[in-house]
């Protein structure tokens, strides 16, 4: 049995954007293409997409890959790239259609909002992300062996974390006028930034740990062994990712979404179009720094701001 490595190398780094990068790009735009063209044919938010393309798919990304080019990842060992790989894309076809759509509205719906209910949704999430996918990638003969190494301590790995992480949080909550909301609360602004490091902290917990290891740590390691290429292994799991969020997002949307997409194919074209350069950024991270950390703190920091004032309500 041959085992394959999910291994960027030091060719894989300097030729990130060229031929093969270049073809999972182009591959990439045509499908954002297609979307956020039917999103203006058909009257939804087009603009959304386009703004998420810009910052997190090239220009976030770009920083990226400047920060992590001294940055030498370890390998990710992968026993049966093949066969884990269609275990795994099994797994998130139920998970997106069943697990994280109807029986997720059903288990949250089953608890009144508050402290209770956040701490069975994480206990749910961290079952449904982790422990199942562990669990189906042994009984498909491999391992999870690479996937939680930290890596901190690598060249580029700190910098690029409080760079992302910094710009994140501040450029939402000064987008959204977040921090004049919570001083119009009465909170000092020693509490503001005390609630933001708790929420980052939990959004880490809650939404890192979680998707990162499943999209990221799984998915991606085994796509990139299989097809033998980081590039297009980021862009199909940047496209998956953005797909299973579909169910959720039609389930439980509600007034928001409705505003941005009215019916079902302009949802799913909404969700590609939205959020798949987000995960092309975090697939970006994770193929050239191999950081479990880093990837996990830099999702939570994208979710801090939106989630600060139910953080504060719900704990506070």
């Amino acid at each position: 049995m041959e085992r394959i490595e999910d291994q960027p190398g030091r060719a894989g780094r300097t030729s990130f954007w060229r031929r093969e990068s270049s073809k999972a790009a182009a591959a990439f735009l045509a499908v954002w293409g297609a979307c956020v063209a039917f999103l203006a044919i058909a009257g939804g938010n087009f603009l959304f997409p386009i703004s998420s393309l810009v910052l997190f798919g090239v220009v976030l990304t770009g920083l990226i890959v400047f920060l992590t080019r001294k940055t030498l990842a370890p390998s990710v060992p992968v026993e049966l790239p093949k066969r884990e790989s269609l275990v795994l894309l099994l797994y998130v076809l139920v998970y997106a259609l069943l697990i994280f759509g109807p029986l997720s509205g059903m288990l949250r719906s089953s608890f009144s909002p508050g402290r209770v209910q956040e701490l069975v949704m994480l206990a749910y999430k961290l079952a449904v992300h982790v422990a199942m996918p562990i669990l189906l990638i042994h009984l498909a003969g491999g391992h999870i062996r690479g996937i939680l190494d930290a890596g901190i301590g690598r060249r580029g790995v700190l910098p690029t974390l409080a760079i992302v992480s910094a710009f994140m949080i501040v450029a939402v909550a000064m987008l959204n006028s977040i921090f004049e909301e919570l001083g119009a609360s009465g909170l000092s602004m020693l509490a503001i930034w005390g609630w933001i490091a708790i929420t980052w902290f939990w959004y880490s917990l809650e939404v890192g740990v979680t998707e990162e290891f499943l999209f990221r740590g799984l998915l991606q390691s085994r796509l990139t062994a299989w097809f033998r290429s980081g590039p297009v292994a980021i862009v199909a799991s940047s496209v998956i990712f953005a797909l299973a969020h579909v169910p959720t997002f039609y389930l439980r949307g509600g007034e928001e979404v409705a505003k941005q997409a009215a019916s079902l194919p302009q949802i799913i074209a909404l969700a590609v179009a939205a959020l798949a350069p987000i995960s092309i950024m975090m697939g970006t991270l994770w193929h050239r720094t191999r950081s479990f950390a880093l990837v996990v703190l830099v999702h939570g920091a994208i979710d801090t701001m939106p989630g600060v004032k139910e953080m504060i309500r719900i704990w506070g």
